[in-house]
């Protein structure tokens, strides 16, 4: 899907595509955002009540604002200042909410005006003890945090990293979504067969195949990418053995999804037939090479999904920049899916986007199944390349070029980005750290350097997984499966996924 060489190109082109709004302080309020839709009632009602907050020297009281979404705001400031007459000296800043009795949630929403908070938890107060149910960095407009249901009487959010010298919090909201039935919600992988390699895979002991077939117990597209090239028109493969290692790889694949532990779940596979480096000068050359092969490309492509019976094609076209380029590519989707939809009616016409890049008419818009929303390498002014809010900006930009909510998955990372937008990639798999919460992760080696990187942590996958869920998007997406720590580990992205996944949806 991309390359290093092209990264730095790339999160230009994502700064562009969200209209510099994380750079300049432009971003939209959360009223602005698709919003999440719930089913069961917000707990944060009048029963509710403030029993504490913490107060700093001249402090006024106002965590009763927090009860409410109407505009008016809880203050909490800064720990370094001094407590007010008679407060104890704490190093962050909290208010404690009665709930009038217990009650059951699994789903937090909290909006902030601004962008101050750096670090916070939720916490609940269950049988007398206070126990952290949720921790991450950024609240942000509209934070959805999504956990395992617990049943308290109070709860605590405590902001414990400010920016500045303080935070405005609007309001919190917490819920108890039931489970519900999603069939058409997509869990999305991008994977190489070059990276994990499928046939080196199934000759490791059965556990490891079984741990490793566990991947595809939560995703239900695999987006096959890197294995098919094009030189002088015509389609190639990138394996020593050229077309006989993709047939290996594939038939491998098959098998290892074969080896998931619930087989009633359907798993389909797409292959990327399309991508920079086409024509040989990445994102210029591949406008020239279509140009000229547009229609035999597309051709070849029907021919190739037909052969060896793949369930869609993906498309990686990093990016028309003319008018008739934009022109070509209206007619290459129009002729491959005309072509793929003659062969299997339900054949899944997917392509990666990011939200600036969208000169392609209506009629082909509306054509695809899926579209893989990158929804990272945007780094924002704390150096975060994946945050929720990032998500949020980019659904904008996708509904007002007429895209449908349903079409699209929301990206997730499974790599990590220095702060500074260096053109480096770390793995989550690497990090030896044990860490579900937090995405930002300091002093991480790479490539020999020394920098600290922002990832999509496990809770942060499952956030956006939820918000996805919850706003009538498609699904999600992740890049890619190679990066993410196997299933047998607790802190990989895949699990943070599933048990969104968990909570959610009926299984």
């Amino acid at each position: 899907m991309r390359t290093k060489s092209c990264l730095r190109l790339f999160v230009l082109a994502m700064l562009v595509a969200i209209g510099g709004t994380l750079l300049f302080g432009c971003t939209p309020s959360a009223d602005d955002f698709v919003q999440p839709q719930f089913s069961s009632p917000n707990l944060i009602d009048g029963a509710c009540s403030v029993t504490y907050e913490t107060l700093k020297k001249n402090e006024r009281a106002d965590a009763q604002n927090i009860l409410a979404v109407d505009g008016k705001c809880w203050t909490p400031s800064y720990p370094d200042r001094d407590p007010a007459d008679g407060q104890p000296e704490v190093c962050n800043s909290y208010v404690e909410i009665d709930l009038g009795g217990e009650r059951t949630f699994n789903t937090a929403v909290v909006r902030e005006v601004g962008n101050e908070v750096q670090y916070f938890r939720l916490m609940a107060r269950v049988d007398g003890e206070w126990q952290v149910v949720y921790q991450s960095e950024k609240i942000q407009s509209l934070r959805l945090m999504s956990f395992d249901a617990v049943t308290a009487d109070a709860i605590r959010l405590s902001i414990d990293k400010f920016r500045g010298g303080g935070a405005k919090i609007d309001s919190i909201q917490l819920y108890n979504e039931p489970k519900r039935a999603a069939d058409d919600f997509n869990v999305t992988v991008y994977q190489r067969l070059d990276g994990d390699v499928p046939s080196e895979i199934l000759q490791r002991s059965d556990e490891e195949i079984a741990t490793y077939a566990r991947y595809y117990d939560v995703y239900d597209t695999v987006l096959i990418f890197g294995a098919v090239n094009w030189q002088e028109g015509e389609m190639t493969f990138g394996f020593e053995d050229g077309e006989e290692g993709f047939a290996r790889e594939l038939a491998a694949l098959k098998e290892l999804i074969g080896r998931r532990s619930d087989l009633d779940h359907e798993v389909k596979i797409v292959c990327t037939a399309l991508a920079d480096g086409a024509g040989g000068a990445g994102h210029t050359g591949v406008n020239v090479f279509m140009a000229e092969h547009w229609s035999s490309v597309a051709d070849q492509i029907v021919a190739f999904m037909k052969k060896y019976d793949l369930d869609g094609i993906d498309i990686d076209w990093e990016y028309p920049q003319s008018k008739d380029d934009w022109k070509c590519y209206d007619n290459f989707i129009a002729r491959l899916d005309d072509g793929m939809k003659e062969f299997k009616q339900d054949a899944i016409l997917s392509a990666a986007l990011s939200a600036g890049a969208l000169g392609m008419s209506e009629d082909t818009l509306a054509r695809f199944d899926q579209i893989q929303y990158m929804a990272y390498d945007g780094n924002d002014e704390d150096g975060y390349q994946s945050s929720l809010e990032q998500a949020q900006i980019g659904l904008l930009d996708f509904l007002d070029k007429g895209v449908k909510l349903e079409q699209i998955n929301i990206g997730i990372a499974a790599y990590g980005r220095p702060v500074d937008g260096a053109t480096y990639w770390a793995n989550w798999r690497d990090v030896e750290r044990e860490d579900y919460w937090n995405s930002m992760q300091y002093n991480v080696v790479c490539e020999g350097q020394l920098a600290d990187f922002t990832f999509c942590a496990p809770a942060l996958a499952g956030d956006k997984t939820a918000y996805a869920l919850l706003s009538g998007a498609g699904g999600v997406m992740v890049f890619r499966l190679a990066c993410d720590k196997t299933m047998d580990h607790p802190d990989s992205v895949a699990r943070g996924i599933e048990n969104a996944l968990d909570r959610y949806i009926e299984r």
